[in-house]
């Protein structure tokens, strides 16, 4: 038996599907809205005695699981990436995990109480976590990306340009990503720390470490190399820090 579609029905069929988007995009609009509201993000790394791997399975097995009963999820588990000895960026080693934890604004308490459980495992031998609100981020809680090669860049700006920076990062996204093939997974801002700057943290994926490589040809999707010039003249001196990492998938 044979369908097909006339004329006469795919025109009443597209009709549909033009109304259903933007009922779609502002659904999408309106969860990420409800994240950066509502949650807080911890981003602690483990230094270990054993692999990332090992440590992970242990992780999930005894702490992880009852930490989402307490209100926290489990946003991103990092771990390490292979990349050239010359990359232009450090990385996570071999021995440690980085791990990141949507929590309620009401269930900060909870942070501690992650870290001392974290700390309590015996292969364990330290803990650093940062707390960081989150300014960006079009999946909500999830990661809309798959294994592979991760930049965590840390750029920090004056109070006064923090906005134009985020402006500039959003307007150059929108052709830079489809362009080059990239996912920005979120830009978050740390908590805390100096008052006059902030430090923003830029969680980027691409297909591949060659796929990194290309996007530093500036003179390709010029309409993003300019902002991103405009950008990066706004850095305080000397920050920009990355790392690279992998993604251990759920």
């Amino acid at each position: 038996m044979k369908f097909s579609l006339g004329t006469s029905s795919i025109r009443p069929l597209l009709a549909l599907i033009c109304c259903l988007l933007p009922a779609i995009a502002y659904a999408q609009a309106s969860s990420q809205a409800t994240v950066l509201q509502s949650h807080i993000f911890s981003y602690s790394i483990l230094d270990t005695e054993l692999d990332s791997v090992a440590l992970l399975a242990m992780v999930r097995n005894d702490i992880l699981s009852e930490q989402a009963l307490n209100g926290g999820v489990v946003y991103a588990t990092w771990v390490v990436a292979k990349k050239p000895v010359d990359a232009p960026f450090a990385g996570l080693a071999e021995n440690q995990l980085g791990l990141m934890v949507a929590w309620p604004k009401d269930q900060l308490q909870q942070v501690d109480v992650l870290s001392e459980a974290l700390q309590s495992i015996d292969a364990v031998t330290t803990v650093t976590s940062r707390l960081f609100e989150a300014i960006y981020l079009p999946a909500g809680l999830s990661v809309p990306t798959k294994a592979g090669f991760y930049v965590h860049r840390e750029e920090k700006y004056t109070l006064e340009h923090v906005d134009d920076a985020v402006r500039l990062s959003k307007e150059a996204w929108k052709t830079w990503q489809p362009y080059w093939g990239t996912t920005v997974i979120g830009l978050f801002r740390e908590m805390g720390g100096v008052t006059n700057v902030a430090n923003l943290n830029r969680i980027v994926w691409y297909p591949s470490y060659d796929a990194w490589l290309d996007t530093r040809n500036f003179a390709e999707d010029k309409a993003s190399a300019i902002r991103f010039r405009q950008r990066r003249e706004m850095l305080v001196p000397g920050s920009g820090i990355a790392i690279a990492t992998d993604r251990m998938l759920p």
